[in-house]
Formats: C-alpha cells, structure tokens, sequence
C-alpha cells in the first residue's frame, strides 16, 4: 500500500477534526470516503479481524484518525452479513451528529437503516418536563401512527432533530416511532444508558438477543465513571419518611419503619459500612433484604401505575451489590452506596454481545481500560498520531507545582506571571486548564497579560455561550481563554482552524482526596497490586484529562500548537513513562527560549 500521495479534497461527511492525509487506496466494503488515510488502515484492518472473529477490540485512536469512519464500516460489515444489529453508544448528544454523518455516506453504498435515538423527554412534541405517557395521560401524538412514522425513519439515516420534526408531520410519538424503527434498524445511535445503567437495556426492550449485539463505544474514556455513577445511590432519611406515608405503600409501612431504625442506627457508627447494617434488620424482621425489598416495592407501584420513589428503590437496589463502598456524610445526613468496581457491571454486559469496539482518542493505555472493565480476551492497540510531529512541540516546565500544600498566594502569583511569559511568547490564541476552578479564580486575580482578552470558564458553562466561544476564537488572535479539566471545554470542543496556538496545564490532575477515591484506589490495589493500583486510579485518570485538553489545539494535519504542561511531576520518570509513545516531550526553563523558535518555523 502507498502512502506517498497526499489528496486534498475534504468529504463533507468527514469529522469536522479529519485529517486530510490519504492513501491510493480505498477502505473496500462500506468504507464510506475514497481513500483509506495514513494510520487508519491499520486500525480498520484490526477493527474488521475482531469484529468478525467475535473479539473486542480496544483502541486508542487519537484525533484525526477517523474512528468513527473505522468503526462503524468494521461493524455494519459483519452485521449485515450475519444479521446482526450495531449499537453505537456515546456519553454526549453532541457526538451523535458524526455518526448519524458517517452512516449517511455509508448508506450512499448500501441501503442501511440507522436511528438516532435520545431520552423519552428530550424528543417528547408535547411536554418536555413530564411526558403524558409517563403519567398515564392522553397524548395527541398518538401511538397508532408510529408504525407508519417508523417507516419513515428508516428510509435515510437522520439526525435525532430531524426524525422528531418527521413525526411531528406524521403527527406521531418520535420516541415510541423510533424505537418502533430501531427493532428493524441495523444500526442504532444512543447513549451509554441503553446498555450500562439499571434499567433495562435497550436490545432487551427491542427483543435483540445480546449475542446478535455489537457494541461501538464512542469516547470510551468515560465509561468506568459513568458506569459507577450509574449503579451508585445516596438515600436521605427524608425519602423513607415520605415512603412510610405513602398510600400506596401502606403494605411495606412496617418494613420501611424497620429500615428507618436501621438508617439512624448506621448513621451512629460512621466510617464505611457493611451490607449487613441495613440489611440485617430487615432480613431478622420481614425476611427481605434491601434488594428484595426494592423489587416488592417497584412491582406494587408499577402494578398500581403510580409514580416516584425512584430515589429510595436505586438506593435499597444499589445497597447489597458487590463492589461498593458503603458511607454516610453530610447535612443533613445521607447514606450513601457507590460502586468502586465497573467490572461488576461491564463484565456481564462485554461476555454476553457478539463483539464489540472500545475506543476513544484518550483511551490510555487500553490495556487498563480492558482490566477496570473485566473485558476479557481483548485485544488492545494504540494507534499513533497522524499529524506531523513536527506540528507539535511539547514541553514540560518545572520549577513550579500544584500539590495542595503549596497552592499559597506566591503560586497563584507565579503561575499569572509564567501564563503572562506565554502570551508574550504566542502569537495567537492561549488556553491555560487548571484542576479546579479556585485555582483557576485565585490565578486570575493576579493575572496581567497587556494586549490579551482574558476570558474565563465558569460553573453551569451552557451549550450555547461553549458555541459562541468557540466561534470568538476562530475569529480572535489575542485571547486568553482560562477553564478547567473537568468543566465544558476540556473535552468535545473542536477548536476549529488553529484558533489556539498554544495550550497550558497548570499541575497534574489528580483526583482529590475523598473516601470514595481512597476506596476505588483500595480496590485496584487488591486486584492489580499496589503500582498498577496507584497507575489505574491516579496517575492515568489525571493524564487523560491532559490530553484531552491538550488535543483542542490541533484538530488537523494543517494546526500547529505548543503544549506546556506545568508542573514539576511531569519531569518525573513514572509520570514521562506514562504518557503515549507519541507523545515527545522537551524539558524547559527558560520558555520565551523555546517557543520563540517553533513560532517562527525554524
């Protein structure tokens, strides 16, 4: 295969962070563009192997390699051909729009039914709080046009925006119409719900054996933390009195006065708790524990077709599982039960599909992604870059950390004073993330950077001001742009056309302490040992969000950036070998020095 020829046409399907490079030759099958780029072939011909061999493939695919492209080309292969059906699961709406995209210029070769499908309220024509449905009311979008509207749907490949304003001509339910199209669609475009949360999932709703299920996970970094949100509860003693008073629930008022005693007994023991504080009482008195004591209580209200109470049933479902921790804290005071061990959700889910694809451009290493998980028997690549190396410089800048017990008044002054340095030394837009937003806030105060617009990130940061932003850069050359690892902007936002020469990460990002981390690091130590425990709960969680903040500066093979990360603990062994291979980094001191030259292109 030859990689000398370089093709500039751009396919309008393309991510809008694509890089241009191209080989002579095509992907084959469904590939949807022209031309196969440099470093995709690689990644496309691991995809296909898996896929078809009922493997899971975990890949770390940095930005411009076109992974979506390679994904669902591998997937949608082996599911027509074996009449499978792909699920393509995200963590945000916002990254639907290039799958929807991509299985648009697939169609173009094959005719493929695809659903982009959202939460119940989020497409709901009538009330978007509280759907009629949910309430048992009548709704004007009837249920009985939906099969002609799902028809619809599955003529072309449209987004989630597009379907609703279809059924609202149809005068039909887009949801109930869409998953009415998905149980005929070969592809399905959703959120990690449909598969990893306590509800039921989505091919079990549409009567999809999991073994005819091939799972595409999209920004896969964020899976392990969604998973333990998801199967985590908190419970307030406010929620049981109002259960206990409940009409409906007058069957379990005896039951539920027993687990109240035995909230207010485990609040008086503190620290963390075992299973048996709650469930003891109730086992020794009605001969339930918490988890059947939640079934009972979610069966009566389904069968009385009441509402609420969702709170208390999460909480007495999460309490007796493998895998958690179990405190109370706060005031007023509130117990809490939060999963410490994803495997014991993913591992079932990964053992019982056909295959799947693990991927994201910070899915670093995968290797550990593949052990948090339990996906057993995967096979884990990390594919490099595809810009030119060239086009970035990356320094790390010591003399300086941001370890709590040095964050005093004289680190906030010099880390303005070195951003200050950075302005002088960039000829174009700067981004500087912090780990927190007082950091950030106690950095601005002494902030001085003449000629610069600073603008800065704040908490509750909306869709709309994340776009307006985004566009005032493209259009700037003199801003200062301070946010956070963690906030709106350090991840999902395409920096578009260079619009930032130059991004900083001020200290390491470590989780903070808290005792449900100490309980997580706890955890990875007993299955992994100590160093990859303290690896897989800290030093790669902070990294990833490193590059991820450091991957808004070149989103295309034409982008040209500094990264800078600031912090002594970059420069120390264990923390340089943890970065990706690619990932060339030069020791700094005097950094007017060396950024002056890579501006200039010398």
């Amino acid at each position: 295969m030859s990689t000398n020829a370089r093709h500039h046409g751009h396919d309008a399907c393309m991510e809008a962070c694509d890089v241009r490079y191209e080989t002579e030759s095509d992907g084959g099958g469904l590939f949807p563009h022209a031309c196969v780029r440099d470093g995709q072939a690689e990644f496309l011909e691991d995809a296909r192997m898996c896929i078809s061999q009922r493997t899971h493939l975990l890949a770390h695919a940095p930005t411009g390699l076109g992974k979506t492209a390679v994904a669902l080309t591998a997937a949608l292969e082996t599911a027509l051909e074996e009449n499978a059906r792909v699920l393509f699961l995200t963590s945000r709406q916002s990254q639907h729009a290039i799958a929807v995209e991509t299985s648009r210029a697939i169609w173009r070769k094959h005719r493929i039914g695809v659903v982009d499908l959202i939460a119940r309220e989020d497409m709901c024509l009538a009330e978007r709080d509280t759907p009629p449905c949910r309430e048992g009311r009548a709704c004007f979008f009837a249920h009985a046009r939906c099969g002609q509207a799902a028809e619809v749907l599955l003529e072309y490949p449209l987004h989630v925006q597009e379907a609703t304003r279809t059924c609202l001509r149809e005068r039909a339910c887009p949801y109930t119409s869409a998953i009415m199209a998905a149980r005929s669609a070969d592809l399905v475009i959703g959120d990690y719900n449909h598969a990893f949360s306590r509800d039921p999932s989505l091919a079990d709703r549409l009567g999809l054996p999991a073994k005819d299920v091939i799972l595409v996970i999209d920004e896969a970094h964020n899976l392990p933390a969604r998973v333990m949100e998801n199967f985590s509860a908190s419970l307030d003693r406010q929620r049981i009195e109002a259960a206990v008073s409940c009409p409906p629930l007058h069957h379990f008022r005896d039951d539920l006065i027993i687990l109240r005693d035995a909230w207010d007994e485990a609040l008086k023991t503190g620290g963390q708790m075992e299973p048996e504080a709650l469930d003891g009482p109730l086992k020794r008195s009605v001969g339930v524990d918490c988890g059947g004591l939640a079934e009972e209580i979610g069966e009566t209200l389904r069968r009385k077709g009441e509402q609420g109470h969702q709170e208390l049933i999460s909480f007495l479902s999460a309490w007796g599982d493998h895998g958690m921790v179990r405190y109370a804290d706060g005031s007023p005071a509130r117990l809490h039960a939060r999963l410490v061990d994803p495997s014991e959700v993913c591992r079932n889910i990964f053992s019982r599909v056909r295959s799947s694809l693990v991927m994201s451009g910070t899915l670093h290493p995968p290797s550990m992604f593949a052990d948090i998980m339990g996906v057993e028997g995967a096979i884990c690549r990390e594919y490099p870059s595809p810009f030119p190396s060239e086009n970035r410089l990356v320094l790390t800048w010591g003399g300086i950390t941001s370890r709590f017990r040095m964050r005093n008044e004289a680190f906030f002054r010099n880390t303005a004073a070195r951003l200050a340095q950075v302005c002088r030394s960039v000829p174009g837009n700067v981004a500087a993330f912090f780990p927190s937003y007082d950091m950030l806030e106690r950095t601005r105060e002494h902030l001085r950077a003449p000629g610069r617009t600073v603008v800065a990130e704040r908490r509750g940061f909306g869709k709309n001001e994340q776009d307006a932003l985004v566009e005032a850069l493209a259009r700037s050359g003199d801003t200062l742009l301070l946010a956070t690892l963690g906030g709106a902007l350090y991840e999902g936002v395409d920096f578009r056309n260079n619009s930032l020469s130059a991004v900083v990460v001020v200290g390491l990002p470590l989780p903070p302490p808290s005792r449900e981390n100490l309980a997580y690091r706890e955890h990875l130590e007993r299955r992994f040992g100590p160093r990859r425990g303290e690896l897989y709960s800290t030093t790669y969680p902070a990294l990833i969000k490193v590059l991820q903040a450091a991957g808004r500066a070149i989103r295309s093979e034409r982008d040209r950036a500094a990264i800078i990360l600031m912090d002594d603990r970059y420069q120390l062994p264990g923390v340089r070998a943890a970065l990706p291979a690619d990932l060339n980094t030069e020791r700094v001191r005097d950094i007017e020095a060396a950024l002056g030259p890579f501006f200039k292109g010398e």
